[in-house]
Protein backbone atom coordinates (compact mmCIF):
# COMPACT_ATOMS: atom_id res chain seq x y z
CA UNK A 1 0.00 0.00 0.00
CA UNK A 2 1.04 3.32 -0.78
CA UNK A 3 2.72 5.67 2.00
CA UNK A 4 1.45 8.72 0.75
CA UNK A 5 -1.93 9.05 1.46
CA UNK A 6 -3.08 12.27 -1.03
CA UNK A 7 -1.97 13.23 -4.26
CA UNK A 8 -3.71 16.84 -4.79
CA UNK A 9 -3.54 18.01 -8.53
CA UNK A 10 -4.05 21.27 -9.63
CA UNK A 11 -3.43 23.07 -13.01
CA UNK A 12 -2.56 26.67 -13.36
CA UNK A 13 -3.27 28.87 -15.83
CA UNK A 14 -3.07 33.01 -15.86
CA UNK A 15 -4.19 32.05 -12.13
CA UNK A 16 -1.39 34.56 -9.74
CA UNK A 17 -4.05 36.17 -7.90
CA UNK A 18 -6.54 33.33 -7.05
CA UNK A 19 -4.19 30.57 -6.62
CA UNK A 20 -2.83 31.43 -3.42
CA UNK A 21 -6.08 31.29 -2.17
CA UNK A 22 -6.71 27.76 -3.20
CA UNK A 23 -3.57 27.18 -1.96
CA UNK A 24 -4.04 28.28 0.90
CA UNK A 25 -7.19 26.13 1.23
CA UNK A 26 -5.56 23.25 0.64
CA UNK A 27 -2.94 23.53 3.15
CA UNK A 28 -5.43 25.02 6.19
CA UNK A 29 -6.56 21.30 6.02
CA UNK A 30 -4.27 19.66 8.31
CA UNK A 31 -2.97 16.86 5.63
CA UNK A 32 0.65 15.65 6.17
CA UNK A 33 0.95 13.35 4.11
CA UNK A 34 -0.21 14.75 0.85
CA UNK A 35 1.68 16.23 -2.13
CA UNK A 36 -0.01 18.99 -4.16
CA UNK A 37 1.23 19.06 -7.81
CA UNK A 38 1.13 22.53 -9.42
CA UNK A 39 1.33 22.18 -13.16
CA UNK A 40 1.91 25.36 -15.01
CA UNK A 41 0.02 25.36 -18.36
CA UNK A 42 2.38 28.00 -20.07
CA UNK A 43 0.52 30.88 -17.80
CA UNK A 44 1.65 34.65 -19.20
CA UNK A 45 1.19 36.03 -16.14
CA UNK A 46 3.40 35.18 -13.10
CA UNK A 47 1.63 32.32 -11.97
CA UNK A 48 4.99 30.13 -12.45
CA UNK A 49 6.59 32.37 -10.07
CA UNK A 50 3.69 31.93 -7.43
CA UNK A 51 3.99 28.13 -7.59
CA UNK A 52 7.61 27.61 -6.93
CA UNK A 53 7.39 30.36 -4.34
CA UNK A 54 5.11 27.94 -2.87
CA UNK A 55 7.33 25.16 -3.49
CA UNK A 56 10.07 26.51 -1.47
CA UNK A 57 7.82 27.30 1.55
CA UNK A 58 6.27 23.67 1.67
CA UNK A 59 8.30 20.59 0.90
CA UNK A 60 4.68 19.22 -0.10
CA UNK A 61 4.82 20.90 -3.36
CA UNK A 62 5.84 20.18 -6.74
CA UNK A 63 5.96 21.95 -9.86
CA UNK A 64 5.53 21.08 -13.13
CA UNK A 65 6.04 23.60 -16.32
CA UNK A 66 4.49 22.94 -19.77
CA UNK A 67 3.90 24.72 -22.74
CA UNK A 68 -0.34 25.51 -22.77
CA UNK A 69 -1.91 22.41 -24.04
CA UNK A 70 -5.30 22.61 -21.66
CA UNK A 71 -6.43 21.41 -18.51
CA UNK A 72 -6.57 17.85 -19.63
CA UNK A 73 -2.98 17.80 -20.55
CA UNK A 74 -2.23 19.31 -17.61
CA UNK A 75 -4.13 17.08 -15.15
CA UNK A 76 -2.40 14.00 -17.41
CA UNK A 77 1.06 15.33 -16.27
CA UNK A 78 -0.22 15.68 -12.93
CA UNK A 79 -1.24 11.97 -12.78
CA UNK A 80 1.72 10.68 -14.79
CA UNK A 81 3.87 11.47 -11.20
CA UNK A 82 1.22 11.23 -8.56
CA UNK A 83 2.20 8.76 -5.86
CA UNK A 84 -1.20 9.60 -3.31
CA UNK A 85 -2.95 6.70 -2.21
CA UNK A 86 -5.66 8.85 -3.26
CA UNK A 87 -6.53 11.43 -5.36
CA UNK A 88 -8.26 14.94 -5.41
CA UNK A 89 -8.08 17.50 -8.36
CA UNK A 90 -8.39 21.24 -7.47
CA UNK A 91 -9.59 23.97 -9.36
CA UNK A 92 -6.95 27.26 -9.35
CA UNK A 93 -9.60 29.74 -9.04
CA UNK A 94 -11.31 28.05 -6.28
CA UNK A 95 -11.19 26.55 -2.98
CA UNK A 96 -11.83 24.12 -0.56
CA UNK A 97 -14.63 24.16 2.37
CA UNK A 98 -12.97 24.17 5.48
CA UNK A 99 -12.35 20.64 6.92
CA UNK A 100 -13.16 18.66 3.64
CA UNK A 101 -10.36 16.40 3.12
CA UNK A 102 -10.45 15.06 6.64
CA UNK A 103 -14.21 14.39 6.55
CA UNK A 104 -13.93 12.93 2.84
CA UNK A 105 -10.44 10.85 4.16
CA UNK A 106 -12.28 9.38 7.30
CA UNK A 107 -14.92 8.37 5.09
CA UNK A 108 -12.96 6.61 2.59
CA UNK A 109 -11.15 4.86 5.73
CA UNK A 110 -14.50 3.79 7.08
CA UNK A 111 -16.04 2.84 3.79
CA UNK A 112 -13.64 1.62 1.69
CA UNK A 113 -15.50 2.61 -1.54
CA UNK A 114 -13.92 2.79 -4.74
CA UNK A 115 -14.97 6.84 -5.30
CA UNK A 116 -16.30 9.30 -2.93
CA UNK A 117 -18.67 11.90 -4.44
CA UNK A 118 -19.60 14.93 -1.91
CA UNK A 119 -21.98 18.23 -2.19
CA UNK A 120 -20.49 21.02 -3.46
CA UNK A 121 -21.21 24.97 -3.08
CA UNK A 122 -21.84 27.11 -6.35
CA UNK A 123 -20.26 30.67 -5.31
CA UNK A 124 -22.10 33.16 -7.98
CA UNK A 125 -23.20 36.54 -7.41
CA UNK A 126 -22.08 36.51 -3.82
CA UNK A 127 -24.58 33.75 -3.36
CA UNK A 128 -23.58 30.28 -2.21
CA UNK A 129 -25.62 27.46 -3.42
CA UNK A 130 -25.34 24.15 -1.63
CA UNK A 131 -25.59 21.37 -4.59
CA UNK A 132 -25.62 17.40 -4.26
CA UNK A 133 -28.41 14.91 -5.21
CA UNK A 134 -27.92 12.40 -2.51
CA UNK A 135 -29.00 13.98 0.62
CA UNK A 136 -27.24 11.58 3.63
CA UNK A 137 -23.83 10.04 3.99
CA UNK A 138 -24.31 6.44 2.61
CA UNK A 139 -22.78 3.61 0.83
CA UNK A 140 -23.99 2.83 -2.41
CA UNK A 141 -23.37 -0.48 -4.20
CA UNK A 142 -22.29 -0.18 -8.08
CA UNK A 143 -25.98 -1.23 -9.23
CA UNK A 144 -27.54 1.27 -7.14
CA UNK A 145 -24.70 3.86 -8.04
CA UNK A 146 -25.72 3.22 -11.88
CA UNK A 147 -29.25 4.11 -11.33
CA UNK A 148 -28.60 7.48 -9.52
CA UNK A 149 -26.12 8.35 -12.06
CA UNK A 150 -28.38 7.50 -15.14
CA UNK A 151 -31.23 10.02 -13.95
CA UNK A 152 -28.56 13.06 -13.95
CA UNK A 153 -25.33 12.35 -15.61
CA UNK A 154 -24.56 15.52 -16.89
CA UNK A 155 -24.89 17.35 -13.51
CA UNK A 156 -21.67 18.64 -11.84
CA UNK A 157 -22.32 16.24 -9.06
CA UNK A 158 -21.25 13.25 -11.45
CA UNK A 159 -19.16 15.00 -14.33
CA UNK A 160 -17.09 17.27 -12.48
CA UNK A 161 -13.51 16.33 -10.52
CA UNK A 162 -13.09 18.24 -7.98
CA UNK A 163 -16.40 17.09 -5.31
CA UNK A 164 -14.92 13.43 -5.65
CA UNK A 165 -11.70 11.29 -3.97
CA UNK A 166 -10.62 8.75 -6.53
CA UNK A 167 -8.42 6.39 -5.55
CA UNK A 168 -4.69 6.50 -7.54
CA UNK A 169 -4.59 2.42 -7.87
CA UNK A 170 -8.05 2.06 -10.02
CA UNK A 171 -6.45 5.30 -11.93
CA UNK A 172 -2.47 3.75 -12.28
CA UNK A 173 -4.18 0.24 -12.94
CA UNK A 174 -6.02 0.92 -15.77
CA UNK A 175 -4.06 3.63 -17.05
CA UNK A 176 -6.55 6.26 -16.84
CA UNK A 177 -6.11 9.62 -18.52
CA UNK A 178 -7.86 12.93 -19.83
CA UNK A 179 -8.50 12.90 -24.00
CA UNK A 180 -6.85 16.31 -24.40
CA UNK A 181 -8.40 16.74 -27.69
CA UNK A 182 -11.82 18.10 -25.71
CA UNK A 183 -11.88 21.75 -25.70
CA UNK A 184 -14.53 21.22 -22.96
CA UNK A 185 -16.07 17.84 -20.98
CA UNK A 186 -12.58 15.88 -20.43
CA UNK A 187 -13.79 15.67 -17.22
CA UNK A 188 -17.08 14.01 -18.11
CA UNK A 189 -15.45 11.67 -20.03
CA UNK A 190 -12.56 10.65 -17.33
CA UNK A 191 -15.03 10.35 -14.85
CA UNK A 192 -17.56 7.77 -17.10
CA UNK A 193 -14.03 5.49 -17.97
CA UNK A 194 -13.49 5.67 -14.08
CA UNK A 195 -17.19 5.06 -13.48
CA UNK A 196 -16.62 0.90 -15.05
CA UNK A 197 -14.33 0.15 -12.35
CA UNK A 198 -16.06 1.28 -9.20
CA UNK A 199 -18.16 -1.47 -7.45
CA UNK A 200 -18.81 0.81 -4.71
CA UNK A 201 -19.05 4.31 -3.97
CA UNK A 202 -19.36 6.43 -0.76
CA UNK A 203 -21.72 9.90 -0.60
CA UNK A 204 -20.85 12.84 1.72
CA UNK A 205 -23.80 15.37 2.34
CA UNK A 206 -21.61 17.98 3.19
CA UNK A 207 -19.98 20.93 0.84
CA UNK A 208 -16.15 20.48 0.05
CA UNK A 209 -15.61 22.54 -2.27
CA UNK A 210 -16.51 26.32 -3.49
CA UNK A 211 -17.33 26.33 -7.20
CA UNK A 212 -16.69 30.31 -8.86
CA UNK A 213 -18.84 29.89 -11.62
CA UNK A 214 -18.27 32.81 -14.31
CA UNK A 215 -19.69 33.00 -17.55
CA UNK A 216 -16.54 34.34 -19.33
CA UNK A 217 -12.91 32.69 -20.56
CA UNK A 218 -11.63 30.62 -23.15
CA UNK A 219 -14.10 27.40 -21.83
CA UNK A 220 -17.32 29.06 -22.06
CA UNK A 221 -17.23 30.62 -25.59
CA UNK A 222 -16.10 26.97 -26.83
CA UNK A 223 -19.27 25.41 -25.05
CA UNK A 224 -21.54 27.52 -26.91
CA UNK A 225 -19.89 27.21 -30.33
CA UNK A 226 -23.20 25.39 -31.99
CA UNK A 227 -21.41 23.39 -34.29
CA UNK A 228 -18.22 22.42 -32.57
CA UNK A 229 -20.64 21.87 -29.04
CA UNK A 230 -23.05 19.30 -30.82
CA UNK A 231 -19.88 17.25 -31.79
CA UNK A 232 -18.25 17.25 -28.51
CA UNK A 233 -22.01 16.51 -26.83
CA UNK A 234 -22.34 13.53 -29.37
CA UNK A 235 -19.00 12.21 -28.15
CA UNK A 236 -20.29 12.90 -24.59
CA UNK A 237 -23.12 10.39 -25.11
CA UNK A 238 -21.04 7.31 -26.43
CA UNK A 239 -19.07 7.50 -23.43
CA UNK A 240 -22.09 7.46 -21.36
CA UNK A 241 -24.10 5.30 -23.82
CA UNK A 242 -20.59 3.00 -23.67
CA UNK A 243 -20.10 3.02 -20.17
CA UNK A 244 -23.84 1.47 -19.58
CA UNK A 245 -22.81 -1.29 -22.32
CA UNK A 246 -20.09 -2.41 -20.36
CA UNK A 247 -21.90 -2.65 -17.47
CA UNK A 248 -24.67 -4.75 -19.01
CA UNK A 249 -27.30 -2.50 -18.22
CA UNK A 250 -28.29 -0.36 -21.48
CA UNK A 251 -30.93 -1.75 -22.22
CA UNK A 252 -32.28 -1.05 -18.58
CA UNK A 253 -31.41 2.74 -19.03
CA UNK A 254 -31.58 3.10 -22.40
CA UNK A 255 -34.48 6.14 -22.16
CA UNK A 256 -31.89 7.34 -19.50
CA UNK A 257 -29.01 7.62 -21.47
CA UNK A 258 -30.62 8.93 -25.11
CA UNK A 259 -32.29 11.67 -23.00
CA UNK A 260 -28.49 12.75 -22.10
CA UNK A 261 -28.09 13.95 -25.16
CA UNK A 262 -30.56 16.55 -24.92
CA UNK A 263 -29.58 17.90 -21.68
CA UNK A 264 -27.35 21.07 -20.95
CA UNK A 265 -23.96 19.23 -19.64
CA UNK A 266 -23.28 22.10 -17.52
CA UNK A 267 -26.72 22.04 -15.34
CA UNK A 268 -26.01 21.40 -11.74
Amino acid sequence: MNDLLLSVIIPVYNAQDSLPIALNSVFSQGIDSMEVILIDDGSKDDSLAVCEQFAKRDQRVKVLSQANAGPGAARNAGLKISRGRYVCFVDSDDLLTEGALPKMLQMMKKDQPDLLIAHFNILMNNQSYDRGYIKDDRLMNRRDFFHALSHRPGSYYYSALWNKLYCGDIIRKHHLFFDDSYAWGEDFEFNMRYYHYVNSVSFLKDPVYNYKRTYSGQTWRTMFEFGDSLKIKARLYRALKRLYHKAGLLSQYRIYIFRYIFNVTIST
